[in-house]
């Protein structure tokens, strides 16, 4: 029998070192993003009954859990989907008549992907739910932070393409489109398969220029102009009216400073099956996958007892991570490190002032040796930026490993290093 105890299963990750230092910084970023727009955190079980994820509109089949039986023979099932779980915990509150609420997560998510192998099955999501208020508004405040949140994290290129649920819901079913065609129409944007789509609109679009047009929507995503362009040729009361707030979204948006990275794709799909207006994702070079996906979804409260309704999105932190460490290289961990080396009768002092620096915001490390040969050794191997040897209670040797030099400071000269850095 195979000894799993040095191996992962497929579909989770290990981080450590740099990589870890930077999931963790960019996490804390988005808290405080969130945190300056009125949201407020919420935490989920890992494991919630199976029903909250399988309801009719969950849109995760039940192959895509990760599912097991409780001692009670219960069916549970790991949280496969932040926004039912929030929509779980709304549908158990009583109600409250001053709305909006906006909540908060940072949370790990449990999957098995329907394809692409090597995907992880365990991912972070960082991610808000505006509930209680349908308005354009409220979309343009959430698309808003989302942008803002990749901003602070440091993406620097990406577009964000909006889309609605219902603009090519209506136009199909206007063409005439039976529910299984749409459905196939739906399963070759999925798959990105053009020739199924083209077969598939022919046999039920006889009209040329329809047809044309059609697939011309469908297959590109464009700026304003290609909006009101579209809209100009659309007869569809309901496909003109889903235009017209993508129109007003734009010009918040525009408000907000923000317009610049939109893009209108009106093939969007959602993986959730809950979307009943807006819909978008946010794409950047290099990652095959949204790093970002949101939008209404006024119906699928009602499911948990509360006819409210919503709009949100979740961020992929693994493929943001992913994403800055292509754009830029790790900063190595030990880079911004200072090593303090101490005898016994130095020690005591070296720890006060040592608690100043880190209180400061400096990153310091205690020597296990007093011996500086020994601590300049290791510093110069995990690339540390320099080391303090407290020779004697107010002489301190200060070393610069980088420029290869060494000077010498007194207590009071170092605990002023400490009050002008914080």
């Amino acid at each position: 029998m195979k000894n799993y105890a040095l191996h992962i299963p497929e579909g989770v990750k290990d981080y450590t070192g740099e990589e870890a230092a930077l999931k963790g910084k960019i996490q804390d970023q988005v808290k405080k993003v969130f945190e300056g727009y009125s949201y407020h955190w919420v935490e989920t079980p890992t494991f919630e009954y199976l029903n909250v994820f399988t309801t009719e509109k969950a849109g995760f089949q039940s192959p895509s859990l990760y599912k097991f039986v409780n001692r009670q023979g219960e069916m549970l099932a790991l949280r496969s989907d932040m926004t039912r779980a929030i929509a779980r915990v709304i549908g158990m509150q009583k109600a409250e008549s001053m709305m909006p609420k906006r909540y908060a997560y940072m949370t790990n998510s449990f999957r098995y992907p329907e394809r692409y192998q090597g995907k992880l099955h365990e991912f972070t999501q960082a991610g808000v739910e505006l509930i209680g208020k349908n308005s354009i508004e409220a979309d343009a405040e959430v698309i808003k932070l989302a942008i803002t949140a990749l901003k602070k994290v440091g993406v620097t290129d990406f577009t964000v393409h909006i889309g609605s649920s219902q603009f090519l819901k209506c136009t199909l079913s206007d063409l005439g489109l039976g529910e299984e065609a749409v459905e196939k129409v739906y399963e070759a944007i999925d798959q990105k398969n053009a020739v199924l789509l083209k077969d598939v609109l022919q046999e039920a679009i006889k009209d040329e220029e329809t047809l044309a047009l059609l697939l011309e929507l469908i297959e590109c995503a464009g700026h304003i102009d290609l909006l009101r362009s579209v809209k100009k040729k659309m007869n569809s009361p309901q496909a003109v009216k889903a235009l017209d707030e993508m129109e007003q979204l734009y010009e918040l948006l525009e408000d907000y400073g923000v317009s610049e990275s939109i893009l209108f794709n009106f093939s969007l799909l959602s993986y959730g099956n809950y979307y009943t207006g807006m819909m978008f994702q946010v794409f950047t070079p290099y990652i095959g996958t949204a790093i970002v996906e949101g939008g209404r979804y006024d119906h699928l409260l009602e499911e948990f007892g509360k006819g409210l309704p919503a709009v949100g999105f979740g961020m992929h932190m693994n493929a943001i991570l992913q994403r800055l460490i292509k754009q830029k290289p790790l900063t190595p961990l030990y880079s911004k490190c200072t090593l303090v080396v101490a005898n016994k009768q130095t020690r005591k002092i070296c720890y006060e002032v040592s608690d100043h620096h880190r209180e400061s915001g400096m990153v310091i490390e205690n020597s296990f040796t007093d011996n500086i040969e020994e601590a300049k050794a290791y510093a110069k191997a995990v690339g540390m930026g320099g080391i303090l040897h407290y020779k004697d209670y107010n002489k301190v040797d200060v070393y610069n490993l980088a420029e290869g030099t060494v000077q010498e400071a007194t207590i009071n000269e170092l605990y002023r290093v400490g009050n002008e850095r914080g």
